[in-house]
């Protein structure tokens, strides 16, 4: 199970501010396409951390149950 966690302008997007999906034998890539077909976040500028470390969402690499996701709304700098 993986744990998805939402903030900012996608909590309100997704209607949440956490969920778990049971996302079998999957990889950073198809979360990223599960989360486009759920909820639309290819149209809005967030990026994308696991277990607390920013990735590309062209990376593909294998998920772990228990990883934690977190969908987080652009920064900006200052």
């Amino acid at each position: 199970m993986l744990t998805i966690k939402y903030f900012g302008m996608m909590a309100e997007v997704a209607g949440c501010d956490e969920e778990r999906l049971a996302l079998n034998e999957t990889n950073f890539s198809n979360l990223i396409l599960v989360l486009h077909e759920k909820y639309n976040i290819q149209k809005l500028a967030v990026q994308v951390a696991v277990n607390r470390k920013i990735r590309k969402q062209c990376e593909n690499f294998r998920l772990k149950d228990n990883d934690e996701i977190a969908v987080l709304p652009p920064f900006s700098g200052g």
